[in-house]
């Protein structure tokens, strides 16, 4: 994620809501405003090729935004869903006939160009997280910010690394992002991202048996963890649910007051649960 000297508008969605936040001025722990705009269709019916007066309808509303509030830059989250997540040797990262292999494996041999691929470093030096995203659904993300030249977009994993920097937590955490089908998971040791994967589910019930599965081959996830912060449309359902999964000496926090986002707004109440808008608050509040 690049930074910016300007106001910065940050923007996450989840179901048929539109959540955004704006700093005071950048880089300043106060917001100036958090909100949510509900739409009458899902935004994941406008991520999708040829829905065009859809995606022009958020356009719209994120102009309106970006006039309101000045904003010079949209920090936006993408769907999990739409992504690979992935850890790699760095060895293979450092091999370029390697990492193309690699990339042709998990990309289905997909053109090169159809893709966009993002490193990030580890807690643990050996390896690399790889990020790729389809270039073809990044566009439709770029037509909801089209008339503003300074547009970045994170994954959910990169909010729990904006926490880090946000709160300069040091000790070992794990993050989930409770939406509509998806929890996205995280898990941090001294600053650093250590993993990351993403579960999918039709019903709440679920939940528990994508946990139980993906835990078996990813042990970071039953590891000790100081902290588990929940945000997200669906954090009450996750935490009832994979509450017996998770180690029961961790701290449980459901990122749902500004208090314990460590910010401040003039607002005190809203008519939305604030773990909702976590994200577009972390993304707002990053110089």
């Amino acid at each position: 994620m690049s930074s910016s000297a300007g106001n910065v508008l940050g923007v996450c969605f989840s179901g048929n809501s539109i959540y955004y936040a704006i700093a005071e001025e950048p880089g300043s722990n106060r917001l100036a405003y958090i909100g949510r705009t509900e739409l009458h269709f899902t935004v994941l019916d406008a991520i999708k090729p040829g829905e065009t007066e859809l995606q022009t309808y958020i356009f719209r509303i994120i102009d309106r935004l970006r006039t309101k509030y000045d904003a010079e830059v949209v920090r936006m989250l993408t769907f999990c869903q739409f992504e690979c997540w992935t850890t790699l040797p760095k060895l293979a990262y450092d091999d370029r006939g390697e990492r193309e292999a690699h990339l042709r494996y998990l990309t289905n041999g997909q053109s090169r160009d159809k893709t966009e691929t993002y490193w990030f470093d580890l807690s643990n030096r050996d390896y690399r997280f790889l990020t790729i995203r389809n270039r073809e659904l990044m566009k439709i993300y770029e037509q909801f910010a089209k008339s503003i030249s300074g547009v970045d977009f994170c994954s959910d994993f990169e909010i729990g690394l904006q926490w880090v920097q946000h709160s300069g937590a040091k000790g070992s955490f794990m993050t989930l992002a409770c939406n509509p089908h998806t929890v996205s998971v995280a898990s941090y040791l001294l600053g650093k991202l250590r993993a990351a994967t993403w579960l999918r589910y039709r019903e709440k019930e679920d939940i528990p048996f994508a946990w139980k599965q993906s835990e078996t081959h990813m042990k970071w996830m039953k590891g000790y963890h100081e902290e588990i912060v929940l945000y997200g449309s669906k954090t009450g359902r996750v935490a009832d649910l994979l509450r017996p999964f998770w180690d029961g000496s961790a701290d449980i926090v459901k990122m749902n007051s500004l208090e314990l986002m460590k910010v401040e707004a003039e607002e005190k109440t809203y008519s939305f649960p604030l773990e909702e808008a976590f994200p577009a608050i972390m993304m707002a509040i990053q110089p």
